[in-house]
């Protein structure tokens, strides 16, 4: 008499990612979703939960069976500047290798801040005279995240150039008195 006994299918849980990373700036645009693939390495059915308990961290969906993609998504709604890290747990009966994890971990800077120096400018002039000397501006990120900059006059004998720019950098002050009468303007 022969008796043969097979092993009983046994299925493993495959993850095509066990860590993910996320940045973004406090206020500003959540991050783009990420996606983990979730499969079956070894043999038979491979019926799986996923799992996490962080309030800034969604999944979905939650449950599957055999091969299936978790959708990853981050809301920084009302967090403040800071690194942030949970896992995500998952599952499955009968599996050898349960639970598996995805170490996930969030980056979220300060915003661009704008810091200028000088904060106020004096000319001045002689009537029918030569024009003031030019006055440097200079523009800084005094926060986190990057700066991107414009720079408007709302006088017609001003100008200022040049009108945009990003990080930190500087602009020039320039002032026209062709037909302008005695004054402080």
């Amino acid at each position: 008499v022969t008796l043969d006994i097979t092993a009983a299918p046994t299925p493993t849980i495959g993850l095509s990612a066990t860590s993910l990373s996320f940045s973004a700036v406090q206020g500003g645009s959540n991050p783009a979703n990420k996606t983990v693939t979730i499969s079956n390495t070894g043999s038979g059915t491979l019926t799986w939960t996923a799992s996490e308990s962080s309030s800034w961290l969604s999944i979905s969906p939650a449950s599957g069976t055999g091969t299936g993609t978790l959708a990853i998504s981050v809301n920084t709604s009302g967090m403040t500047a800071g690194s942030y890290s949970t896992t995500i747990s998952i599952a499955a009966s009968g599996a050898t290798n349960t639970p598996q994890t995805i170490s996930v971990s969030l980056t979220l800077s300060a915003p661009p801040t704008i810091g200028t120096s000088p904060s106020s400018f004096s000319f001045t002039a002689t009537q029918g005279g030569v024009n003031p000397s030019t006055q440097p501006l200079t523009i800084s990120n005094t926060g986190g995240g990057s700066l991107s900059w414009t720079v408007t006059d709302n006088a017609a004998w001003l100008s200022v150039s040049p009108a945009s720019g990003t990080g930190t950098g500087s602009a020039t002050l320039s002032v026209n008195t062709a037909g302008m009468t005695a004054g402080t303007y």
